[in-house]
């Protein structure tokens, strides 16, 4: 019986939403496998988790200048970026190397950057035997997330693994089906719609900024309300009780406006979307994607949010609104432009099909021999 690791942590929702597919993944492929966890963060020690992620609330909502300017030092700096990447990987590298050698596994999956960096420690210090792989889960990868002892890191696109090699030139790369659960896949508008209350013939913009709502979501909600008559958007505020309290009242004036809380029905919001509206393009749009949707970029967030938009819009697969209007310019053009909406639509299906499924990279990964650590 496969023993499987999924190594993750609880920063947001995002990579433990990476794990949960690779977990079902592994299920499919290798029924009776036993999967354990491990949160990066709690393995770090008591405290980190909470002050990691109140750094990244506060990086993101209030100094993203100082955000932008660590994440653009990662790829100006390489001794930078090997010295961070060196520290934090013996911190948690050393920590989650006795974990390790209680649960034994068979193939180790990584979802999370931190995480990563202390399979890489353990790898280069002769701790780790078992096949590893990360999954980064980000659409454009970032010095954090690549790493050259691991046996493979898995890219979201084509597109994605120029920069990866970049890097880690060394690294081993390929590229992964979306890490998402099986239910976003394509699937009936109509009948969505219908499940959900939602009208059969309005276009449904989704607005969700993953689980802790991040960025403006206020102004997208208006915007998208004056952008034309036909627009409904359906806002997941996810566990931002704050945000959804802000928006009651707008609710409340306009009934086109949907507002969600935390929902357990995002694939079936997303399949009865005409596009997804975000801000960061991590696990939000990779199910996006996967259910054949355009997304629309509004005002990425800082560092890695601005990356991956600039990425998926190469890629063919987003438009980035940066500026007031820009928003409802889209939804407009797309409105009157079907031929658009459904190229965008064709790319995204297009890649996904291309990728094949979650479990080939599993596959790929378990018949690896793992590569020697080096001796020096």
């Amino acid at each position: 019986m496969k023993k499987v690791l999924v190594v993750s942590a609880a920063m947001g929702e995002g990579h433990n939403a990476t794990g949960r597919a690779l977990d079902d993944a592994v299920k499919r492929l290798w029924p009776g496998a036993t999967v354990d966890w491990l949160d990066t963060l709690d393995v770090m020690g008591a405290g980190v988790g909470p002050l990691f992620r109140w750094i990244y609330v506060s990086n993101v909502q209030r100094t993203p200048w100082l955000y932008e300017f660590f994440y653009r030092s990662l790829w100006r700096y390489r001794w930078f970026a090997a010295a961070s990447k060196r520290f934090v990987g013996a911190w948690c590298g050393r920590l989650l190397a006795r974990k390790i050698r209680e649960l034994e596994p068979d193939l180790v999956l990584s979802t999370y950057p931190l995480g990563s960096a202390g399979l890489d420690w353990m790898r280069r210090h002769h701790r780790l035997d078992a096949p590893t792989g990360a999954w980064v889960s980000d659409f454009a990868p970032h010095p954090f997330w690549v790493y050259g002892n691991l046996d493979l890191n898995l890219v979201m696109h084509e597109q994605a693994v120029p920069p990866a090699l970049k890097c880690v030139p060394e690294a081993k790369v390929a590229v992964s089906a979306p890490p998402v659960r099986a239910t976003f896949r394509p699937g009936d508008r109509v009948s969505a719609r219908r499940h959900l209350g939602l009208p059969v013939d309005a276009f449904i913009a989704l607005v969700s900024c993953g689980s802790l709502g991040f960025g403006d979501v206020e102004d997208a909600a208006k915007e998208l309300l004056s952008s034309h008559p036909d627009v409904v958007p359906v806002v997941v505020c996810g566990r931002n009780e704050p945000l959804q309290r802000r928006l009651r009242p707008l609710a409340e004036a306009e009934p086109r406006l949907r507002l969600l809380g935390w929902t357990d029905q995002m694939a079936a919001y997303t399949i009865a979307s005409d596009v997804v509206v975000t801000n960061a393009g991590g696990a939000t749009g990779l199910e996006a994607l996967a259910c054949g949707r355009p997304v629309l970029m509004h005002r990425p967030i800082a560092a890695h949010g601005r990356a991956n938009a600039e990425l998926m819009a190469e890629a063919g697969l987003a438009i980035v609104c940066d500026t007031d209007g820009e928003l409802g310019d889209a939804v407009r053009e797309l409105i009157a432009k079907p031929e658009r909406w459904k190229a965008m639509a064709e790319a995204a299906t297009r890649h996904c099909d291309s990728t094949g499924a979650l479990e080939d990279g599993l596959r790929a990964l378990a018949g690896i021999t793992p590569a020697a650590a080096p001796t020096a």
